[in-house]
């Protein structure tokens, strides 16, 4: 697909977006196709031409023959043809495609990577990079930073972009686009893939479509050595692809990405995050869980549950499972202002809520919009305790709209407070402290034994990564 095609792509994906909770802002999101820039006056300009047919005096033919010749900010500017080369940046270059004139593709087969990035302040603009079989499309290392990768098209690798960074400098990926980067191989079907520590990195206005895994991951071990810190994923689309994935992640931020038919969870935490932000997302029609929260030790490096997040003003509609799930000993996260709507449609009968807290405690739960969920509208299972349910507004769930397992000497003999919430059903009187106006009496005189815990039932979808 032609680079110039994705603007169109992401226009026609407009009308699917609902508007986002009352009072947020969104910032619009598109692929921005520029001419080609950059004119360094400081720099040499080399030119390779692999055929000479579009510039006929170009010095080389090869893009490695013009690193072995350039000098540290320099510039290469590649002319359209398919170049078979893995290309090793060893030095500071911009590397510019002229793709004015057609597009400009590195399939380096089983060559290596497309671009193989060992050096700061690399800047790579306007390919077309496929076929990396066995590896990333473009690979940056752990050891440098300050790289730019921008409007580039990613395609049919076996990862898009391996991301890592010392985070001296900042990192800048923007405007790509990620299609299919499902080729065999370690890492396979991600968009971005991160386990060797990145940090100081925005991810902003890419294009996502078709990775089986995850349009994003970001799996350090926890270590300072794979430090995954300082975040920023801003403006993405993700359509028919999967999952953007943290682990062992700190203060960052997921914020202003519109997701639409997520093969797996809309936003997967694994465990290990800390201080991070996901706020003004919209996020539709996934397979499992909206945005989730877990601790999985089973499948990652992770000594500690998820601590300490924002999750706020996100709209959340029509995923599989639950809506919001906070799971395995989270615990001190804010869930605030968020409109969690239609959820449950898999018809998974020990799912289908839209918030839930799952063995969570001591979070806030505050000022939600929850409705028309399949099962619950927030449901607390009896192994989370201290959490603050307050303001939330429920209406129109399938079976209640206010549903507590736990027991103590909380709200209505429950180990949580609800203080100050709307809605019409409820397990246990004094959960509402009002009913919605207009609707029927409460249904507190059902069946208990209808409405028990269902743990040891539960499906925890391990692989919603």
């Amino acid at each position: 697909m032609a680079l110039s095609t994705l603007p169109r792509l992401l226009d026609a994906s407009q009308h699917l977006r609902r508007g986002p909770a009352p009072g947020s802002r969104r910032r619009e999101s598109r692929l921005r196709v520029e001419a080609l820039e950059d004119r360094n006056l400081l720099s040499t300009m080399l030119v390779v031409d692999d055929d000479h047919a579009q510039a006929p005096n170009a010095q080389y033919t090869s893009i490695n023959a013009a690193v072995a010749a350039a000098h540290p900010g320099d510039t290469i500017r590649v002319e359209p043809g398919t170049y078979h080369e893995s290309v090793l940046v060893n030095k500071s270059l911009t590397f510019l495609a002229d793709r004015g004139k057609g597009d400009v593709i590195v399939d380096p087969g089983t060559l290596g990577s497309g671009f193989n990035v060992q050096a700061n302040d690399v800047r790579i603009k306007g390919f077309t990079i496929q076929d990396a079989l066995g590896n990333a499309g473009i690979n940056l290392s752990r050891s440098f930073s300050g790289y730019v990768i921008e409007q580039n098209v990613l395609r049919d690798n076996t990862f898009g972009i391996n991301l890592s960074s010392n985070g001296a400098h900042a990192t800048l990926i923007r405007d790509n686009a990620f299609l299919h980067n499902d080729a065999a191989g370690p890492a396979s079907g991600n968009g971005i893939y991160s386990d060797q520590g990145v940090s100081n990195a925005r991810i902003e206005g890419n294009f996502f479509t078709g990775q089986d895994n995850a349009a994003m991951l970001f799996n350090g071990n926890g270590t300072p050595a794979q430090a995954q810190t300082n975040l920023r994923i801003r403006g993405n689309v993700l359509i028919d692809d999967a999952t953007i994935g943290l682990v062992n992640t700190t203060n960052s931020e997921i914020s202003n990405n519109f997701s639409l038919r997520s093969n797996g969870s809309g936003i997967f935490f694994g465990g290990g995050v800390s201080g991070v932000v996901v706020s003004h997302n919209v996020l539709r029609d996934g397979a499992f869980t909206g945005i989730n929260l877990r601790f999985d030790p089973a499948d990652y490096s992770v000594s500690a549950p998820d601590t300490n997040n924002v999750i706020a003003g996100n709209v959340i509609s029509g995923f599989g499972d639950s809506g919001i799930r906070l799971r395995e000993g989270a615990s001190g996260n804010l869930v605030v202002g968020n409109y969690v709507t239609d959820n449950g449609t898999a018809s998974d009968t020990a799912t289908g809520d839209g918030i839930t807290l799952e063995n969570a405690d001591n979070n806030i739960i505050r000022d939600n919009f929850v409705a028309r969920n399949v099962r619950d509208g927030i449901r607390v299972d009896a192994d989370s305790t201290g959490n603050r349910i307050q303001g939330n507004r429920l209406q129109d769930n399938g079976r209640f709209d206010a549903e507590d397992l736990s027991t103590g000497s909380g709200t209505a003999g429950t180990a949580n407070l609800w203080i100050d919430n709307t809605g019409d059903t409820q397990n246990r009187p004094g959960l509402l402290a009002r009913r919605n106006r207009g609707h029927h009496e409460d249904h507190d005189d059902h069946d208990e034994h209808d409405h028990h815990d269902h743990r040891g039932h539960d499906i925890e979808h391990d692989h919603d990564d």
